[in-house]
């Protein structure tokens, strides 16, 4: 058995492939990574995983110098801020106001009813140190940044849940073989991760990187 870092661009059945291994041998060496040879957790560079030791394809060594990678895998920067932002959600009565500081990245001064999904995922990115839509339309995020495989925290849009919707955006967290797990605020109220469906995704390029 040997350690693989994950690259980016990588998947499962890729990296099982670089290794002349089936994915019923990949899965035994990775536990808990998939629940069937087509329906794995979403791996993200940087990411440690186990592959067959002594195999043909040499163990890929860590992203030279990585911009969101540290000391072993970290979640990009955008979605640690957001992963600590969990459980603010809207006031009834008043307006909580770190959604009013949501909401102020984009330029919006509403109570906190205002849709903010948008605007957290631009205020995350902000704090982050990136550059996000400037803007509290889900649908802004649409041609964002450049088009990325699903990838751990990268940016998912969705197409309008419901009549009169104008999308949803939040954060990839999971992938199932109908649901999407996204971190997302404005979701229930809330900042939270919750599961939204696969049909609803944008067509063509739903997931965006910010570089």
């Amino acid at each position: 058995m040997a350690a693989y870092i994950v690259q980016p661009g990588d998947y499962p059945a890729r990296i099982a492939g670089k290794f002349g291994m089936g994915m019923t041998e990949f899965m035994q060496y990775n536990p808990g990574l998939c629940s069937s040879p087509n329906q794995c957790h979403v791996i993200y560079p940087g990411q440690t995983l186990q592959v067959r030791g002594g195999a043909a394809a040499p163990v890929a060594q860590p992203v030279a110098n990585p911009a969101w990678t540290t000391s072993g895998p970290q979640p990009p920067p955008w979605m640690q801020r957001a992963l600590g932002e969990q459980g603010v959600h809207e006031w009834n009565p008043g307006d909580n106001p770190r959604i009013k500081e949501y909401l102020a990245s984009v330029g919006l001064t509403g109570p906190d009813e205002t849709s903010w999904c948008s605007a957290f995922l631009n205020w995350c990115m902000k704090k982050s140190g990136y550059n996000g839509t400037g803007s509290g339309l889900a649908s802004s995020w649409k041609n964002y940044g450049r088009a990325v495989s699903a990838t751990y925290g990268a940016v998912v849009v969705f197409q309008p849940l419901s009549a009169g919707a104008s999308g949803h955006v939040g954060l990839l967290h999971a992938l199932e073989s109908t649901r999407v797990w996204v971190l997302s605020g404005n979701s229930g109220n809330q900042v939270r991760i919750a599961a939204y469906p696969r049909d609803k995704l944008v067509p063509g390029y739903p997931y965006r990187w910010p570089f």
